[in-house]
């Protein structure tokens, strides 16, 4: 990982206080000065990928609010959150508008029958009422699964209101939100990883499907369509998740370890410890380029061949005898 020198300074001027002061022995003779130690690796020619990485959500192609043909009464809703669906399934039925007005208007007869001859035709009214009802039944368009209801049992609701909305799990992607300035780089069919922080079971793999041709001006980028060989049923649109695109491959390029590479957060600039003939430390700085989870591509201030500080390098001051481990 890059360190930060935000007190590199201080570190230093105590470090020079201990490497680079001898002391005298009772003889008057003066004492070998102590010599750190670090453990060192070799910079080498190897191949590291290239990639863009970025962050999105989980989306689906098919996502519909299932709304109502009719105005009426909902007289029952068949399906909760969560639930399984299967094409042509009735999740809604809704009593028209009319229907619920006869019905209410027959109840009402039913309750104010001031003698039991009145009360027998009330309710033989609004027996027919209730029989003769026209109800509508309001069926899934697809398989899939339920993930909002909108409406509850004895409500009205007018005609275009949205009662339940259903997806195709199957039709699930990730829609990464690529920078505008890195969209050149990635191209249809290569290869994303996709993670969710706090999933371990993950990550996902898949491939770039598409490349959506507008740009979102608010955040300078372009979404991505991926589409992954499988993801959990545990991960719901909506999620947040990140994304690596594997761009290519650079090869034959100067490699170091992530421990030797340190970081000036103040001056933005990254250092090694470059180590001269086995026994000085040479505070360098360097130019990266690309970066994985073990390396950091090095373009300029060392070469190939060079020996850099791994473990014992953060704070020495600059040309620090050491002793390699």
């Amino acid at each position: 990982m890059k360190k930060s020198f935000s007190l590199l300074l201080t570190i230093s001027f105590g470090a020079v206080l201990f490497f680079g002061c001898a002391r005298k022995s009772e003889d008057g003779d003066m004492d070998v000065k102590p010599r750190a130690v670090v453990k060192v690796a070799v910079a080498h020619l190897g191949s590291i990928d290239r990639f863009v990485s970025s962050t999105g959500t989980f989306e689906v192609l098919r996502d519909e609010r299932i709304k109502s043909t009719i105005a009426g009464k909902v007289q029952k809703v068949f399906v909760l959150e969560g639930d399984s669906v299967r094409k042509g399934q009735v999740i809604v039925t809704i009593v028209s508008q009319e229907s619920y007005a006869a019905i209410e208007g027959a109840a009402q007869l039913v309750n104010e029958a001031a003698t039991n001859a009145e009360k027998t035709q009330a309710e033989e009214a609004l027996h027919l009422a209730e029989t003769t009802a026209a109800i509508a039944k309001i069926s899934a368009p697809f398989s899939g699964s339920t993930v909002h209801r909108f409406v509850t049992e004895g409500e009205l609701v007018s005609q275009g209101s949205d009662l339940v909305e259903i997806i195709d799990p199957s039709t699930e992607y990730f829609a990464a939100n690529i920078p505008i300035d890195e969209v050149s780089s990635i191209r249809i069919g290569e290869l994303a990883v996709v993670t969710i922080s706090g999933m371990t079971s993950l990550p996902m793999r898949g491939t770039i499907q598409a490349i959506t041709p507008a740009t979102d001006l608010n955040s300078q980028s372009v979404e991505v369509r991926i589409i992954l060989r499988s993801i959990p049923s545990k991960v719901a649109s909506g999620t947040f998740g990140n994304v690596r695109i594997e761009t290519g491959v650079e090869k034959s390029v100067v490699l170091i370890p992530r421990q030797a590479v340190y970081h000036d957060d103040e001056l933005d600039r990254y250092f090694v410890w470059r180590i001269q003939g086995d026994s000085l430390a040479l505070m360098t700085q360097v130019h990266v380029g690309l970066e994985d989870s073990s390396d950091f591509e090095i373009t300029s201030g060392i070469k190939q061949g060079d020996f850099v500080a791994t473990v014992g390098g953060y704070g020495l001051p600059d040309s620090t005898d050491v002793k390699v481990e």
